[in-house]
């Protein structure tokens, strides 16, 4: 092999170099704004994401994407999800092209709900008993479709708490295998103590993830009571409270007695906490405006709007219609 002049040795450093210091200044996620594609909405998400809302986007506010196409098998496989809209490798890569133009993160989301709810005993099968295969057949997939890393939306009703150290672990084992190549891992968890996984888990999953996403969507919100309020989940993040992100729901303009743009504006004034919103196709028309996206924007970017006493701002000075969402249970519907 010949020997490379100096000078194009030297370039070829200063752009190995460049590169690295642009993958360092897009791995600085400040706060993360993130929302799904399920398996049944490709289309319409497609729509949603490409959509203009008077100059504004979902490209210039989101800082991840998550793409809801797999399920475990019992075996520790997966197995990709076209039992609604034709989903496939062309599906994934248009996704990945259109977050790779954007500086969004897109990420492989496995979940375990099937036609008959969701199936605890599916995804106990997968993570504990055949854990290592499923470990290895999500960094084999993630690297394969070129993606940035996993989401883990495994939820089981009632109480489980027999099965967390099983999932901790597995969370542990693969946020190693996957921080090895260079991608994140985040999980999805029920906003309090019911149900798995819960509130109560977090101090052993968040050392170990990049993110948490609270689905707690209509059931909590801005000043609500109790566990509800978003001020208690902080407090509940602790020391990792920058890794959790509010779950709002994208098919409702008011929830918690307050409207859309209200609950946003308390997400905004945090320095630390983001906003997952489920999900992409953003069904209730207050989500597709210009004030709205534009504070998302400010939230993706982790700039601080300034304390929570402010006066509302335009966010709310339009109305949104008196139409109250039909109120729904923690966790996702499908």
């Amino acid at each position: 092999m010949p020997r490379l002049p100096h000078l194009s040795c030297l370039g070829l450093l200063v752009a190995l170099l460049s590169c690295s210091d642009a993958w360092a200044e897009r791995s600085a996620i400040k706060r993360r704004v993130m929302t799904w594609v399920p398996p049944y909405a490709t289309a319409a998400c497609q729509a949603r994401l490409k959509q203009s809302f008077d100059g504004i986007g979902m490209k210039d506010g989101l800082t991840h994407l998550g793409l809801q196409f797999w399920q475990p098998t019992a075996e520790g496989g997966l197995r990709l999800v076209d039992d609604f809209d034709a989903v496939d490798d062309s599906t994934v890569s248009a996704f990945r092209k259109w977050g790779d133009a954007h500086d969004v993160r897109v990420m492989l989301c496995v979940y375990n709900a099937t036609s008959k709810g969701w199936n605890w005993e599916l995804a106990m099968s997968a993570f504990e008993s055949h854990r290592e295969r499923l470990i290895e057949s999500l960094v084999n997939e993630t690297l394969r479709l070129k993606l940035d890393g996993v989401d883990i939306d495994f939820e089981g009703k009632g109480n489980l708490a027999a099965d967390k150290k099983s999932f901790v672990r597995f969370i542990r084992e693969l946020s190693e295998a996957l921080k090895a190549k260079g991608k994140e891992l985040t999980v999805d968890s029920f906003a309090y103590k019911w149900h798995a996984p819960n509130q109560g888990w977090w101090p052993d999953l968040l050392p170990y993830v990049d993110g948490l996403h609270v689905m707690g969507y209509s059931e909590t919100g801005a000043g609500a009571a109790a566990w509800r309020s978003y001020d208690f989940i902080r407090k509940a993040g602790g020391a990792h409270a920058s890794k959790l992100l509010i779950g709002m729901p994208g098919n409702a303009a008011t929830w918690q007695g307050k409207r859309v743009g209200k609950h946003i504006e308390w997400i905004s004034h945090d320095s630390e906490l983001g906003l997952a919103i489920w999900d992409a196709q953003l069904r209730d028309p207050a989500w597709r405006r210009h004030e709205i996206w534009e504070k998302i924007a400010k939230i993706g970017k982790g700039a601080e709007q300034g304390g929570a006493d402010q006066p509302a701002t335009a966010l709310e000075s339009k109305p949104e219609g008196n139409a109250q969402p039909k109120p729904e249970p923690e966790g996702r519907c499908q």
